[in-house]
């Protein structure tokens, strides 16, 4: 292939992937679909869903579509192709998100696309595509805020640092010193971080858990902060999925934590238990064993209301 067809080739192709973005901002699924090849195999990294063929891709467009109310934004960013014979492989950034009312951007973000192309007659279809997203090793969480390079010239700061859930719980212990070491015991925590503020004074520290950061910090009445104990007691409790719970619940109290209910199956599908650790905070730990629908937790729910209700139950 000379220079010139492959020149002459990327570019029938990029305007084949303009088309094709534009079909998708018209949320038209017929024209969107005659961008790809009958055996199109696409691997959609962000829901993990794979797809064989033309009719389960078309499918799965017509369900985004369908979740779309209102004007798309869909933009191609950074795209560059590749050409040899009859085969091409290209990748860019796609930009997808939604308008509001008033036309304005609202929230988006951009996965990576790479896709490959065969000739076909006088055009080019693609035959596999793939959207993916880089992810925090230690959250996995998705990272949505990939940007093209020429976008702006600031040095990359993230809203959300890297190890971070968006929703970080953040607790008050009497004795934080002691209750980072519990917590290593009773849950394999791993500490991070820390700060005294005095000695023997934690103004705060980061632990992580089954990849999950939590935070902590002692007793400082004078800011606010006071624990269970001082509060006699709290209305908030963690809740922490572990592979085994039983084996979990048993190291968590050989730990020192206090049983507060021993694991048992539970009507929405997960083997539970709860413990309180000697800081007064409560942690339920479950194990997921059962698949159930809507109408099987709710029937469970109204068997157990029964169980331990039945005036109430029956009133109901």
């Amino acid at each position: 292939m000379t220079t010139e067809e492959s020149n002459s080739a990327a570019q029938a192709i990029q305007t084949g992937i303009h088309n094709w973005a534009t079909a998708v901002r018209d949320k038209d699924v017929d024209r969107i679909m005659a961008y790809y090849a009958p055996e199109i195999v696409a691997f959609d990294a962000i829901q993990t869903l794979q797809f064989k063929g033309m009719q389960a891709y078309r499918e799965h467009w017509k369900f985004c579509m369908d979740m779309c109310d209102g004007s798309m934004v869909f933009q191609v960013h950074e795209l560059d192709i590749q050409v040899a014979d009859d085969l091409a492989v290209a990748h860019a950034l796609i930009r997808c998100g939604m308008e509001d009312e008033n036309g304005k951007q609202g929230e988006s973000g951009y996965s990576r696309m790479t896709a490959s192309y065969r000739r076909t007659g006088d055009g080019w279809l693609a035959t596999h595509e793939h959207f993916s997203l880089p992810f925090d090793i230690q959250t996995g969480r998705a990272l949505c805020d990939l940007k093209p390079e020429h976008e702006d010239d600031q040095p990359r700061v993230r809203a959300i640092p890297l190890g971070m859930n968006t929703i970080t719980p953040h607790l008050v212990c009497a004795g934080a010193a002691e209750a980072i070491e519990f917590y290593k015991k009773a849950f394999g925590a791993s500490e991070e971080s820390k700060l005294e503020m005095a000695p023997g004074m934690i103004a705060h520290a980061c632990v992580r858990i089954a990849g999950s950061a939590v935070f902590l910090m002692d007793e400082a009445p004078h800011w606010g902060a006071k624990g269970p104990k001082t509060l006699n007691g709290s209305p908030v409790s963690m809740h922490v999925y572990v592979p085994d719970v039983d084996a979990a619940f048993d190291k968590a109290v050989a730990a020192g934590a206090t049983v507060v209910m021993q694991p048992q199956d539970m009507f929405w599908g997960d083997r539970y238990g709860v413990v309180e650790d000697p800081f007064g905070h409560r942690w339920s730990l479950a194990t997921h064993v059962r698949d159930l629908t809507q109408a099987e937790i709710e029937r469970g729910a109204k068997t157990m209301m029964e169980q331990d209700c039945p005036s109430k139950a029956s009133a109901e």
